[in-house]
């Protein structure tokens, strides 16, 4: 469940900080933050699009928490693995936001946190501290959490020469049911494609089927850099490639290295069953996104996610950050 309380409408009021964290920077641009679960220190990936929460199978036995299936929720990975299970945290704080009985995904990811010298426990998404406004600034390592009860678009308290508002949604394409996903149009050299914002991923990422028919890039397309395959089957290569730009509604970021991706989600899901309609997919069809904006690109903006207005807030790190 989300810590806090969502904000209810009411007269207009200032910015106000209910919480700031030092994230700590991992060598491929990952960040992850430090909590408190049932008593003990732990740290968890900063994964705005993890879609729920979840611990690696190696903290849930740790903490000797009880695994249950959830009927109505699904977490996949992009490497096609699904995972049905949930388990709930007594205790769970985070820069002195402190929830009880916290639930938590199982992670779908068996190689998250398996190698015991790892100081990673889980993933943080936005589901569990959905009832606040999130700012990411990753150019000082900060994570701040603000109450949502606030004047509309007034956030950007540092200065900023160019400033992005981009909607986003929270629900996947054709259906009403909502996740944590942060899901956006961006530009990517002239095509507008949905894109979901990844603080999870070292790599910003493009689906195969796009890079191939929007863009006419293969694997044999000159200028790609071969990245292998996933589990090593060749017909799932992986390779990267430098677009012109990406752009949020003004906000740029030029020359981007993406990594293509085959569309693999849902793919070792035993529950992905046959669904009828305009013609027949499966369940997990379609869940992916066009793109993922990982840290290779974010490490380069500042964010600002206002839940209640529904919009991301984007401007560069070019100019230093201020005191709310």
């Amino acid at each position: 469940m989300p810590l806090g309380q969502t904000a209810s409408a009411g007269d207009c009021k200032p910015l106000r900080q209910v919480a700031s964290v030092d994230l700590v920077p991992m060598p491929n641009g990952i960040r992850l933050v430090p909590v408190t679960i049932n008593g003990s220190q732990e740290k968890l990936v900063l994964a705005t699009a993890a879609g729920f929460s979840a611990l690696s199978e190696r903290a849930i036995s740790a903490f000797g928490l009880r695994r249950q299936s959830a009927e109505h929720v699904k977490l996949l990975n992009r490497t096609g693995y699904a995972s049905n299970d949930y388990v709930v945290v007594h205790s769970f704080d985070l820069g002195g936001i402190v929830g009880k009985d916290v639930y938590f995904m199982v992670s779908p990811n068996a190689r998250l946190g398996a190698n015991p010298n790892s100081p990673v426990a889980g993933v943080l998404a936005n589901d569990v501290m959905g009832a606040y406004d999130t700012e990411m600034d990753f150019a000082s390592n900060k994570l701040k959490y603000f109450s949502s009860d606030h004047c509309d678009g007034k956030v950007i308290y540092w200065p900023a020469d160019v400033v992005a508002v981009v909607p986003y949604r929270t629900s996947r394409p054709g259906t009403a049911r909502p996740d944590s996903h942060l899901r956006l149009p961006v530009t990517l050299d002239g095509r507008e494609l949905r894109a979901i914002i990844d603080t999870g991923s070292a790599r910003s990422t493009i689906s195969a089927e796009i890079a191939r028919d929007l863009f006419h890039v293969t694997a044999e397309t000159a200028g790609t850099t071969p990245l292998g395959s996933i589990e090593n089957n060749p017909d799932h290569k992986v390779f990267s490639y430098g677009f012109g730009h990406l752009t949020f509604e003004g906000v740029t970021v030029n020359r981007p290295q993406i990594v293509v991706l085959p569309d693999l989600v849902g793919s070792k899901d035993p529950t992905n069953r046959l669904r009828t309609g305009g013609h027949i997919q499966r369940v997990d069809d379609d869940f992916g996104p066009e793109i993922t904006v990982g840290m290779d690109v974010l490490k380069n903006l500042h964010l600002y996610v206002a839940s209640q207005e529904r919009k991301l807030y984007i401007t560069s790190t070019a100019t230093p950050a201020a005191s709310p």
